[in-house]
């Protein structure tokens, strides 16, 4: 996922090697003072040059970036927007690692997300989103060792992030299977072509993604790898804990990868309905799966995600769940690189959403939402460019949704698809 290349580039002796290139015939007359001066400030550039080697921490620069083409047609409006794809937005990681004998190491992490404008916010009024700019998702040290394992501490991933997200296809440069509203997660629901209520794609989730996991201000550890199963655990924030398993591995002829996580979440958080914020905790949880799997021989695949989240302190219908299968063809069928095609299909079953914020009811045609389901059906296509380190990529999708009211409570009628393509491109270094 963080494909590049190692930042390797030594400024400084390029610099002077120029310099020396450069200068006209009367340098030979220099006396040794001016030479030795000289070495001496090369050296000093030299010393305060991040690059591999110069010091004890090792530096490794990596990222992408990733931007893309969308149209969309909400049931009364169509246009076309371009911006950041928010399922794999574009990054810069900084990696930093030392050794300390030959089992023991230590090291960094800082991670920068970039969005020129953010596709998860844009609506038909907001062409550009409302999130663009720079986030930081990772800023970590841990400290590791083949025997006993990693412990990390800081801004990063809880052990179940990304866990609903395991593929040993490349569709996560597409799209996530469980962060499905990313393209339309802004835009209001229609009802008959009007706006239906204060609610929107993604607003119908009262727990995002739920199941995913994600980043927040942990202490984690990871055992070492046992057969291809790596353990994890986590705890931080106010409180957090959560635990995974994952596998990733090859049998008789086949690609594997798969993993299982659980999270509970107390007190005030981003998955906690939080107009009781002030009062006593509540509790929320979170379980996320995928399992995935590739025939090498004839490049067929397919993956399975899962995701449930339940929040104790909100009203009514208080658990979000949903799952994906996307199943296709990765091959080489050209010199460039793997070309995959494949389909989706997610269901989600989603309880009353609520404006966490404030504690108030999301409402749809008047009344509010007391329930909701969404089917979401989508091809795409990737190919890959090696020499390039490029993947260039176009998927379709289309929404439907069944909303259920306090005045509609077998279901709202009247409410609007909503259609999108959208098309880019994913460079790493």
């Amino acid at each position: 996922m963080y494909g590049g290349v190692r930042g390797r580039t030594n400024f400084a002796l390029v610099l002077g090697a120029g310099l020396l290139a450069a200068m006209p015939a009367w340098a030979a007359d220099l006396g040794s003072d001016g030479v030795a001066d000289l070495e001496e400030r090369i050296a000093e550039l030299e010393a305060t040059t991040a690059r591999k080697g110069n010091r004890k921490v090792s530096l490794t620069i990596s990222g992408y970036v990733n931007e893309q083409v969308q149209w969309w047609d909400d049931g009364a409006e169509q246009n076309v927007y371009i911006g950041t794809n928010e399922s794999d937005q574009t990054r810069l990681r900084f990696v930093g690692k030392a050794k300390i004998d030959k089992d023991w190491s230590a090291g960094y992490i800082i991670e920068l997300g970039f969005r020129g404008a953010g596709q998860g916010t844009w609506n038909a009024n907001t062409p550009n989103g409302t999130n663009a700019g720079i986030n930081l998702r990772h800023s970590a040290w841990f400290v590791e060792s083949k025997t006993f394992g990693k412990v990390t501490t800081g801004l990063t991933s809880a052990a179940n992030d990304s866990i609903t997200e395991l593929t040993v296809a490349k569709t996560i440069t597409v799209e996530k299977p469980i962060q499905i509203f990313t393209p339309n997660a802004g835009f209001q629901i229609r009802q008959n072509g009007v706006a239906g209520g204060n609610v929107t794609w993604g607003q119908l989730s009262s727990i995002p993604q739920a199941g995913e996991g994600d980043r927040y201000n942990v202490v984690r550890y990871d055992t070492p790898e046992f057969g291809g199963f790596i353990a994890s655990a986590s705890w931080g924030e106010d409180d957090l804990w959560a635990a995974a398993l994952r596998y990733t591995g090859e049998v008789h002829g086949f690609k594997l990868a798969g993993g299982i996580g659980y999270s509970e979440i107390s007190d005030k958080n981003r998955n906690i309905y939080n107009a009781n914020a002030n009062e006593s905790p509540g509790k929320g949880n979170e379980l996320g799966l995928s399992v995935s799997a590739l025939h090498i021989e004839t490049g067929l695949f397919a993956t399975f995600a899962y995701g449930r989240g339940e929040d104790d302190l909100r009203p009514g219908n208080n658990v979000d769940e949903s799952w994906n299968i996307q199943a296709g063809i990765q091959k080489k069928f050209i010199p460039l690189g793997n070309t995959t095609v494949f389909g989706e299909y997610y269901q989600g079953d989603f309880g009353a959403a609520y404006n966490g914020a404030t504690g108030a009811a999301r409402t749809f045609g008047g009344s509010a939402v007391i329930g909701s389901d969404v089917d979401v059906w989508g091809l795409a296509a990737v190919q890959s460019i090696d020499a390039a380190a490029l993947d260039v990529y176009i998927s379709f999708r289309q929404y439907s949704a069944d909303i259920y009211t306090v005045a509609s409570p077998n279901g709202a009628s009247g409410v609007d698809e909503f259609k999108t393509v959208f098309s880019g491109a994913k460079i790493s270094f």
